[in-house]
Parts: structure tokens; C-alpha cells; sequence
């Protein structure tokens, strides 16, 4: 690595130590000064939170940009070897979907470090050996504490952190595909890592960078998002989502762009505009949302709001029910209240939780009880013996307190079951009562069928599919788009 001649930062662009009076080098001036790239604002914004690291502790931060824009290079290349300069004896992890992909960067972090201007920026102590492992080494100052733990280890997500802890925990391209990423068996794989292997050896102090991409509303950074939830909400995770092109959206960064603006102009309009076209992978790897904001299957914006629910006592309803039975976990228990009348569909109420069995016994009475009379209540008979028994079950019980019930074998693709009533909703004939759970049941649309959850989903279409069977409403299958 040869220096281009940067002379070393001036004291009012630096980190002092208080202890030797030395001067460190911003890490956007060391990105730099250790590659060929000039960054771009949207990289000097990364850099400048990232920098803040080694004075704080336990943050939790989660990074989207487009590939090929050089996140990478800063995050997984740069980084570790600018901490371990700050923090000698710091002990950083980095992980990627195999250990390959993680020691390629390691050989990186390890050309910087052995080069002799590796230690005139930062001092002697943090020198590491001449001949070392790219997938693990240690400065001198960590050395001396004689613990057997590294500055520097590389972990594939199904490596596990083999009894050892971490500072700053890295975690870049936890999926080596996108086919990976939409596989059910790869995202519980590296949910494990985080849950089981990952967050139990984590301290109150750790720091956590994680790059993601958003394949599905069940990737790693989703159910991060869903599960220990985002700063401005209360959470834990501060989101930079440095999306390929401005939308106006959630955490889009940097927070001065103009509208519609492209991050970088490295690249044309027309080499953009070429990625645009590829559609769920423009969304996933370059805006960093798993749909697009209009929706790819539902358009739920097309959905009207009415104050209240419809007074026609000639409408009719149907409470239908999606079941699960793990409380506090798991899927969720739902049952949409719709009625049909004059052509249009309104939702009336959604009833969700994670219930147990009788719970959800007791929930679905409670909605019979209180549901306008004459109400069909539907409920699903999940394959094989004991999902038709429960069905059984379920309705003679309704049945003897006096209702309207019947069951219906679950078959069929998701999709198949939901396409009429995504023709209604984006034929624009579906309303909604203003409550509470409308921004739930959105969002749940709109990011069908890749979205963590799609019980809503299930339980109105067939709600819808209810009527639309009977030849009682029309199938408006020309306003799909």
C-alpha cells in the first residue's frame, strides 16, 4: 500500500488521544488514503456516524446501499482495521454468509495493518505479525492480555462464535442470494446466528453494524426491525437506508437529498434506469424495501377510509379466520369482519393476536357475540386429521350457541387464494373502517407475498372468496394491475 502523500489530519478534523497527544485520521480520510476512491457525500455520511463508534457503546446500527457502491470497502474493510487502530485491544467479528466471503475481507483489514503506515497513523502497539492468518490475527497490546481472543476474526453465519465475545460485531451479506434470502430454511439459519449464536456471547456494550438488503419482510434486518424495533419507534436499531434513488420513504438517507435524486453519479441515469427495470431486485438491493412502495401483489393506498361501518341491513358479512395457536409467538390468529353491499366491499374490523388454543376459542365466540347478526362466520380446516376435527369441533360448538358457521379446507397457493381480492382492492370497490389496525393491515398487503406475516391476507381473501363463490358480489379481475 503506498501512501499518496495526505499529509496527517489537522487537530481540528481529528480524534485526539489524551493519553500520547497522538493524531488519528478520520476513517473517511483513511477509506482514501488506503484505496483508489474519492467518497462519495452519501459515503462521508456514513463514515462521519460510523467514526462515533469507538466513543460509544452498545449501538445497533443497520446500513442498506446499492452493490457495487462501495459499502463494503468502508464497512467491512476499512473499519475493523481503523477501530482496532483507535482500540487496540478491541475485539471485532466479522461475518458473512461463509467464512470465504468474511476472509476476503480479513485480507484486506491484514494488508493495511502490516503496512508501515499502518503504525505511523495509529502507533506500535497496534502492529500485527508479519505472517499471519487473514481469518484471524492480533495487535501486540491484545497479545499481552494473554486471553486467546483475537483483534481480528472472520465467521461464516453458520461458523457460530465458538465461546469467544466481541466489541464490534459486523455482520455484511448475510445471504449469498437472493434465493437464498426467499428460502424459509436459509432466513431461520441465520436468524439462529443472531439469536442463538451471535446476541447470548454480545455484551450491554457491544456494537452491532449489520448490511442488509430486504429480500422479504422476514430477512435478517426485518425481523430485527420486528423484533427489537427501530430507534425513532422506541427500539434498538438505528436504520441508514441509503437508497439507489430518493422515494420519500422511511429512513432514507442522507436526509438532504433532493427527490427523486440518485445516490451516486458514478453511474448514469440510464445504467439506473436499467436496474429499475429489474423489479424485485431494484426494490430488495438497490432501495432497500422488499416492494415497491405502491405494492407489488396489493395496492393498498387504493383503499378508502370511511368513519363508520355500513348501516345497510342488507349487507352481506362474513367474519372469516385465519388460526394459530402459539401464544405470544409465531403467526397470528386473524378474523376480518367484511360486508358486501352496492357492489363494494368494506372491511369492518380485524381481530389479531398471538393466541393460544383457547384463546382463540374464546375469540372467536366473543366476535360472534358482538359481530352484527346473521353474520357467516368461516373458518379454515388446516390439512389432515386433526385440522378437520378441530374444524369439526369449532363449528358444532358455534352451531349450539346459535350461529351462522361453516368450514373450508385450506388448498391452493397464497397467491391463488388472494388474487380476487386483490382485484377488488386495486379496482379500487374496497373500503375500510378508521381504526387502529389500518396501518397494520397496509402494510401487511402491501408487502405480500414476501412479507413476514400474511395472515390478514389470508383471512380477508377468503372472506372475499366467500361471496365471490356464492356469485353474490362481482370479481372485479380488470382492476389488478
Amino acid at each position: 500500500m503506498q501512501r499518496r502523500g495526505l499529509p496527517l489530519p489537522n487537530l481540528t478534523e481529528a480524534i485526539r488521544n489524551p493519553e500520547s497527544e497522538r493524531v488519528y485520521p478520520d476513517l473517511w480520510q483513511f477509506v482514501e488514503d488506503t484505496s483508489a476512491v474519492r467518497l462519495d457525500a452519501w459515503q462521508h455520511h456514513l463514515c462521519n456516524r460510523l467514526q462515533q463508534l469507538p466513543e460509544q457503546t452498545g449501538q445497533r446500527i443497520a446500513i442498506h446501499a446499492p452493490p457495487q457502491l462501495g459499502k463494503s470497502l468502508i464497512v467491512s474493510q476499512r473499519l475493523p482495521a481503523w477501530y482496532i487502530g483507535r482500540l487496540p485491544t478491541t475485539r471485532i467479528k466479522l461475518s458473512c454468509y461463509n467464512i470465504t466471503q468474511a476472509t476476503r475481507h480479513g485480507v484486506v483489514c491484514r494488508q493495511i495493518m502490516q503496512d508501515p503506515s499502518y503504525t505511523e497513523w495509529f502507533g506500535p502497539d497496534r502492529s500485527i505479525p508479519a505472517r499471519c492468518s487473514a481469518e484471524e490475527f492480533t495487535t501486540d497490546a491484545r497479545r499481552r492480555l494473554r486471553d486467546a481472543q483475537p483483534s481480528f476474526k472472520a465467521l461464516g453465519l453458520a461458523t457460530g462464535f465458538v465461546g469467544q465475545g466481541a466489541d464490534l460485531l459486523i455482520i455484511d451479506d448475510p445471504y449469498a442470494s437472493p434465493q437464498d434470502a426467499m428460502s424459509e430454511v436459509v432466513r431461520e439459519s441465520t436468524w439462529a446466528f443472531w439469536d442463538e449464536s451471535a446476541r447470548v456471547r454480545l455484551t450491554e456494550q457491544t456494537n452491532v453494524v449489520v448490511m442488509f438488503h430486504r429480500y422479504h419482510g422476514d430477512d435478517l434486518a426485518g425481523r430485527l426491525f420486528e423484533r427489537e424495533g427501530v430507534i425513532e419507534e422506541g427500539g434498538a436499531w438505528e436504520v441508514l437506508r441509503y437508497a439507489a434513488q430518493e422515494d420519500g420513504e422511511k429512513y432514507c438517507m442522507p436526509p438532504d437529498r433532493d427527490g427523486g435524486a440518485y445516490l451516486s453519479t458514478r453511474f448514469s441515469q440510464e445504467w439506473y434506469k436499467s436496474q429499475e427495470a429489474r423489479g424485485l431486485i431494484w426494490f430488495a438491493q438497490f432501495q432497500g424495501r422488499p416492494s415497491a412502495k405502491e405494492g407489488l401483489f396489493f395496492q393498498p393506498d387504493k383503499i378508502g377510509v370511511v368513519d363508520e361501518p355500513s348501516s345497510d341491513v342488507n349487507a352481506m358479512r362474513v367474519r372469516a379466520w385465519d388460526f394459530a395457536a402459539t401464544a405470544g409467538a409465531g403467526d397470528w390468529t386473524v378474523g376480518v369482519l367484511q360486508s358486501h353491499t352496492k357492489g363494494t366491499t368494506l372491511i369492518e374490523d380485524v381481530r389479531r393476536g398471538q393466541y393460544s388454543p383457547e384463546m382463540v376459542e374464546f375469540n372467536v365466540i366473543n366476535c360472534a357475540q358482538n359481530d352484527p347478526p346473521g353474520t357467516l362466520i368461516r373458518i379454515p380446516q388446516d390439512p389432515g386429521a386433526a385440522g378437520k376435527h378441530m374444524a369439526i369441533a369449532m363449528k358444532n360448538r358455534l352451531h349450539q350457541l346459535g350461529y351462522r358457521v361453516k368450514y373450508e379446507p385450506i388448498s391452493g397457493a397464497k397467491e391463488s387464494r388472494a388474487y380476487d381480492f386483490a382485484c377488488a382492492v386495486n379496482g379500487g370497490i374496497v373500503n375500510m373502517v378508521r381504526a387502529p389496525w389500518n396501518s397494520k393491515f397496509r402494510e401487511e398487503l402491501r408487502s405480500f407475498p414476501l412479507g413476514a406475516n400474511d395472515d390478514q391476507v389470508d383471512a380477508a381473501s377468503d372472506g372475499y372468496n366467500e361471496y365471490a363463490k356464492r356469485g353474490r358480489i362481482s370479481v372485479v379481475r380488470s382492476g389488478r394491475s
